[in-house]
């Protein structure tokens, strides 16, 4: 398979999806909250659903664990592209991302912020990674899964796989 994005120029992810975004109206609880467009091709026989994850795994450096930003699954076989601000529309199945910590200043974010796209916010120039797993099963998580239930399903389940990566500027 292979994973693209209009919104990633150059390696870096446009600013609109993020912190840096021009329309501060996009930003809830300090959450950037427009998700990028995505397209994948060349999809393998016997794919029955797609998932995504993305990361940050140089949020390490910063509060000592990688960050999940955008968990998405059961997207229908027939699928091929995400459009752009496709989280907020209330139709993708979505998991928690690490905005749910349960302390700090991520104490008391509402579900609706949490289970949802949560675009990059960093300090610094971070690399972000983003995975499409093909899987020969639908899932059919609910929205607000977990991080955990997504992995060992794409462990157990994935026929292929791609992944993008980008900057964004911090």
């Amino acid at each position: 398979m292979k994973l693209t994005s209009k919104a990633v120029i150059d390696g870096y992810l446009n600013p609109e999806y993020g912190i840096n975004t021009t329309d501060e109206s996009r930003i809830k609880y300090g959450i950037p909250q427009r998700s990028f467009p995505l397209e994948w091709t060349d999809v393998p026989e016997g794919t029955e659903s797609f998932a995504i994850i993305c990361m940050d795994y140089d949020n390490v450096e910063d509060e000592g664990v990688p960050w999940v930003h955008w968990l998405v699954s059961d997207i229908d076989k027939n699928c091929r592209a995400l459009e752009d601000d496709e989280a907020s529309k209330g139709t993708l199945v979505q998991g928690m991302t690490s905005w749910a910590l349960p302390y700090g200043p991520y104490e008391g974010i509402p579900k609706e912020y949490i289970a949802n796209y949560g675009g990059p916010a960093p300090g610094r120039d971070h690399e972000y990674e983003v995975e499409i797993f093909a899987l020969d099963i639908k899932p059919e998580l609910e929205t607000g899964f977990y991080y955990n239930k997504i992995r060992k399903i794409a462990q157990e389940h994935a026929i292929d796989k791609a992944m993008l990566r980008f900057t964004y500027k911090g």
